[in-house]
């Protein structure tokens, strides 16, 4: 897995090189996506009573 080149907008490319790096890529992604969930708040958490 390695960046690519940044074009000219100065954005770089992810480039996949392998079943491993897709994995780990994915693995990465996934570990993201938890510590996100469990920094949000259920809406009823947030609602005044009524």
């Amino acid at each position: 897995m390695r960046i690519e080149d940044k074009d000219e907008k100065g954005e770089g490319y992810l480039v996949i090189e392998s079943k491993g790096d897709l994995d780990e890529f994915w693995k990465l992604v996934m570990k993201k996506a938890e510590e996100k969930a469990k920094d949000r708040k259920p809406s009823y958490e947030t609602q005044s009573p009524k």
